[in-house]
């Protein structure tokens, strides 16, 4: 059993750390903006699969005043990653595990770089929350995680980090291809997360209404092509699949929506630039994800002119 260091403990870290932590694995939280509340009163999960109420948590206000911890579970949003490094050093020793729970494309390659001898792993969640408030995340839908690796020599520790997690009532798979398993990933957060933002509604709603769908549609060929040109070919039917996916979730409003809703910066990229650039790098030009991407960079530049 390995022990656990939450960097960011809000909708997805909050989550997963709490999890692993109700389930008597040793989790410690960072905590910034939350510390005071979360010493205090705990950490509270509200989700269909069960509530409960972590009252006595392992929380700190800065990584120096974290405890040593095996693995780093990176759960912080991606416009914070200028200062990520930063932010991990102290906590990162010899053989440190690094686990980034981030969406987009590239991460893992950047945060190798800086800790070129650590174990560095990609997380994949496919989950549905919210936080509530300090130390209060509502969990509304799905919850699975999948994991992968950039060094086959790292696949026993992905193994040994999933069994740890399905033990936490956290359904984790292992992929061999974590680049795969990132353009996977974005093959939903593309289309629903910027729609979400330039329509003005959640999930239920784009997928009810057939303009929206078959936006959301020619998104996801697009991300499909994309893939293939960076070397990673995905099933056509993987379009059809994460619809239906879609379909069946409760309504949702992305990360993206409540980020654009309560004037805090969205993550376009790792989400949108990243991706962009990789497939016309390798000759392939998604100019409706491209449109996508422009649209919402005004709408944010709109934002900041207006404060």
């Amino acid at each position: 059993m390995k022990s656990y260091a939450v960097i960011g403990t809000g909708a997805v870290g909050g989550y997963y750390g709490g999890r692993l932590a109700n389930r008597g694995k040793t989790v410690h939280f960072l905590a910034r903006s939350d510390y005071n509340h979360i010493k205090e009163t705990g950490l509270r999960v509200d989700s269909p699969l069960g509530n409960f109420h972590l009252k006595d948590v392992s929380v700190s206000p800065s990584p120096e005043e974290t405890p040593r911890a095996d693995v780093l579970l990176i759960a912080l949003k991606t416009t914070g990653n200028h200062s990520l490094k930063k932010l991990i050093s102290p906590m990162v020793r010899e053989k440190t595990a690094i686990l980034i729970l981030q969406n987009g494309l590239g991460i893992e390659e950047e945060v190798q770089a800086w800790f070129p001898e650590n174990p560095v792993l990609g997380g994949m969640c496919f989950i549905c929350s919210r936080k509530g408030g300090p130390g209060h995340v509502i969990h509304q839908d799905y919850g699975k995680i999948t994991i992968g690796c950039l060094k086959e020599e790292h696949k026993n520790l992905v193994e040994e980090i999933a069994l740890d997690m399905n033990e936490s009532e956290i359904p984790a798979t292992i992929v061999d291809d974590l680049p795969e398993a990132r353009w996977r990933k974005l093959l939903w957060n593309i289309p629903y997360n910027g729609l979400s933002v330039q329509l003005g509604c959640s999930t239920d709603r784009i997928m009810k209404t057939h303009p929206s769908r078959q936006m959301v549609e020619r998104i996801m060929y697009e991300v499909l092509d994309g893939a293939k040109a960076c070397g990673i070919t995905i099933e056509r039917e993987a379009v059809d699949n994460m619809m239906a996916f879609t379909d069946k979730m409760a309504p949702y409003e992305p990360s993206m929506k409540l980020d654009y809703d309560f004037n805090r910066p969205m993550e376009l990229e790792y989400i949108y630039r990243k991706p962009l650039d990789a497939a016309l790098k390798n000759g392939c030009e998604m100019k409706s994800i491209w449109m996508l991407y422009k649209h919402l960079q005004f709408l944010e530049a709109l934002k900041d002119s207006e404060e």
